[in-house]
């Protein structure tokens, strides 16, 4: 004999006490003792309880199940109902949910009581009972259809909504076929009208409803307790209710003259002036004038041109104009834009669209990918080719894969093995057993185990090699095991350039045995010592240097026994070498380092900033900015400290302003570190085109008074 785990079960309304059973088994029956061992009901049921695995005891009553199907006992061993049913839910009260099958082809959901009283006819899908009232749907084709009904199915709402939930203290949200929510009382009367994008259970009386990402509060008569424009409310255990606006964006000049002000928790200037608004979890765009474009209704918006934006929403893709009209339908599982729409749907594929709407091609294709300008390479099954941006296959999909792509011509692999085809499908190259690379509409480049063969449509041999290789444009690179490169054309020639990669602050040129001219002299390593040449090729400067730097400003970098100095052109030391690191002169003055601290010197070696900075940085407009622990700072061009390292962040706009972060808030400040805009902010942005700042001040949560 086998026994079940102890369950405590309770009464309705119908008793005051609650009483303990326990399940058991015997010979693969199931039965019932209370908690002194009594039998109750005797061990010759496939199960007891209910058929969504529940088990409890109500009003004296149980299902059990027998032949696979369902009805109920009580615990007088009297049998209720016939096991008749296909599924027996207890749902609360005296009522119980039961699904049976009405003939071989239809099965449907009612509701009876106890008492084994049919209260629902079997006519729906589906019930979910929510107190006295009795939400109901009915499939119909590939959607299902919501009403409410009593519990003597009584029709209170027509079942022709999208969906219908119970709110609590008998209120009901219903939602229409365009995604609106309704607020019903639960005589089936409407409250609201269909305008709420979804709104919460009733808590201390209240509902959050949500409008375009916002949200507002109704009582149960839906009146509008707080309007729909806070980013978050919230409700605590006494009923007090506080909320927070979306952040504050304040227009402001550069005198700190408000211009206007915009509630919304970020605003991303986009073309002709306008703007991508966030409000809450939606994005719409406003004008110019701060006027509704595009309501603010998608999860996600993004601009492709100036009249076209990608929009989500439900984790579905589409494309609508600023204007707010359709172009795509907003039904696409993932979507993108590159010279019109590629759209995908996870039960067909791949599609192209036009910017019109236009679907362009014919099929669906399990992939479409790698746009060179001119077309697509796209699969369907297990083969590929090519797409134009019609849509067309100008190459059908019967290959085993697609390699390079020209202008005419298409690598492909065929049957296991390599060739090339032009556009027509024409066989250039005959399928072969080796992998082949396209440089050009004339050059391929044949791939064998250790060598790599550059060869012309007639097979001709133009260059091998048997290092790394790479393609560019108008000519190829080949990657030497010593870091060096060759450059080599097309014809199989190398392209000699003479280059140096002249460091902005540390020279560590060691190495490098290629140099260019910079006033008239070019740096030249021999015997493992550098030095300087002319034009002519005369030895000006005498290769005894460790390392160098190019002549700038007549001064060149040199590094003696692991410290950098500076020599002129007739091999003078002008600064002698006691720095660890170095910069080129610019304007009179170079970057310096000494014990791990950098500054700058003058082309005499005086100190012309103290080497007590972690980093000297020169920037575009001749300044330099210092940082010391992380913070920053700005130098002028002859090396005077106008802004001391305090910020964690400095940017240079417009007119000698500098936007800055100092204790985590933005502001802006002149060069000479004065205060234009007060450090208060959470967010600035220099929007150029209105030549403005964008302050973004955050909300803070607020008691509200309600009324």
């Amino acid at each position: 004999m086998k026994f079940f785990l102890l369950v405590l079960i309770f009464s309705t309304t119908f008793f005051a006490k609650a009483d303990t059973y326990q399940l058991f088994e015997e010979k693969g029956k199931v039965g019932m003792k209370n908690e002194q061992g009594v039998v109750i009901i005797p061990a010759a049921f496939e199960s007891l309880g209910w058929s969504d695995g529940s088990f409890s005891v109500i009003g004296q009553t149980t299902g059990y199940r027998l032949n696979k199907h369902w009805g109920l006992i009580n615990l007088k061993k009297e049998f209720v109902t016939a096991a008749e049913y296909e599924e027996l839910t207890y749902k609360g009260g005296e009522y119980v949910v039961a699904r049976k099958k009405l003939n071989p082809v239809s099965t449907k959901t009612g509701c009876i009581n106890l008492r084994g009283e049919v209260k629902i006819p079997f006519g729906y899908d589906g019930i979910e009972i929510s107190g006295l009232r009795a939400i109901v749907f009915t499939l119909a084709g590939a959607k299902f259809n919501y009403g409410l009904a009593d519990l003597q199915n009584q029709i209170l709402i027509p079942l022709s909504y999208k969906t219908i939930f119970s709110l609590g203290t008998l209120r009901y949200a219903v939602e229409n076929r365009e995604g609106k929510f309704a607020l019903f009382s639960d005589d089936g009367k409407p409250i609201t009208d269909f305008k709420i994008d979804s709104l919460s259970k009733f808590y201390k009386g209240y509902s959050i409803v949500y409008e375009n990402g916002l949200q507002g509060l109704i009582n149960r008569e839906g009146k509008i307790k707080l309007p729909i424009q806070y980013q978050a409310i919230k409700i605590d255990e006494e009923g007090i209710v506080f909320a927070k606006l979306p952040g504050e964006w304040i227009y402001l000049n550069n005198k700190n003259e408000i211009q206007k002000k915009f509630f919304a928790d970020d605003l991303i200037p986009v073309s002709n002036k306008r703007q991508i608004v966030r409000a809450g979890t939606k994005y719409g765009l406003l004008d110019a004038e701060s006027k509704w474009l595009i309501p603010a209704v998608w999860d996600s918006l993004t601009e492709i041109n100036g009249n076209l934006f990608l929009v989500r929403a439900k984790n579905k893709w589409g494309a609508i104009t600023d204007k707010n009209q359709k172009i795509i339908s907003v039904a696409f599982d993932s979507i993108d834009f590159e010279n019109g729409f590629r759209v995908f749907l996870k039960r067909n594929g791949w599609q192209l669209i036009d910017i019109a709407g236009k679907s362009l091609t014919q099929k669906s294709y399990q992939s479409i990918i790698k746009f060179n300008g001119a077309s697509w390479i796209a699969q369907n099954g297990i083969y590929w080719g090519v797409l134009d941006v019609t849509g067309r296959e100008i190459v059908h999909c019967v290959f085993d894969s697609i390699g390079d792509r020209t202008k005419n011509l298409v690598a492909v692999k065929f049957k296991g093995q390599y060739g090339i085809i032009d556009k027509n499908e024409n066989w250039k190259l005959a399928p072969q057993l080796f992998p082949i690379r396209l440089a050009n509409d004339s050059r391929y480049l044949l791939m064998q185990r250790g060598n790599s063969f550059l060869k012309n449509l007639n097979g001709d041999i133009i260059y091998f090699s048997s290092y790394p290789i790479e393609f560019r444009e108008n000519y190829w690179i080949e990657r030497l095991p010593n870091g060096n490169e060759n450059k080599i054309s097309y014809d199989g020639l190398k392209i000699i350039e003479e280059t140096f990669s002249i460091p902005t602050q540390k020279f560590t040129a060691k190495g490098k045995v290629s140099f260019s001219f910079n006033e008239g002299l070019r740096g030249i390593y021999k015997d493992d010592k550098y030095g300087f040449e002319d034009v002519h090729g005369n030895l000006r400067v005498a290769n005894r240097y460790d390392s160098i730097g190019d002549f700038h400003e007549g001064l060149a970098p040199v590094k003696l026994i692991g410290n950098w100095g500076f020599i002129n052109a007739s091999d003078k030391i002008v600064i002698h070498p006691n720095y660890q690191h170095v910069s080129f002169f610019q304007n009179g003055l170079a970057i310096a380092s000494r014990n791990n601290k950098t500054g700058l010197i003058d082309k005499s070696g005086s100190r012309v900033l103290d080497f007590k900075y972690d980093t000297v940085k020169k920037l575009s407009n001749q300044k330099f900015e210092i940082v010391s622990s992380t913070l920053k700072g700005r130098v002028d061009d002859k090396g005077r400290i106008e802004i001391e390292p305090r910020f964690e962040f400095l940017q240079e706009t417009v007119q000698g302003f500098l936007m800055a972060i100092q204790n985590g808030k933005w502001g802006l400040i002149s060069e000479q570190g004065l205060g234009i805009i007060p450090l208060i902010y959470e967010r600035l942005v220099w929007d150029g085109e209105e030549k403005q700042y964008l302050a973004w001040k955050k909300s803070e949560w607020k008691k509200m008074s309600i009324e």
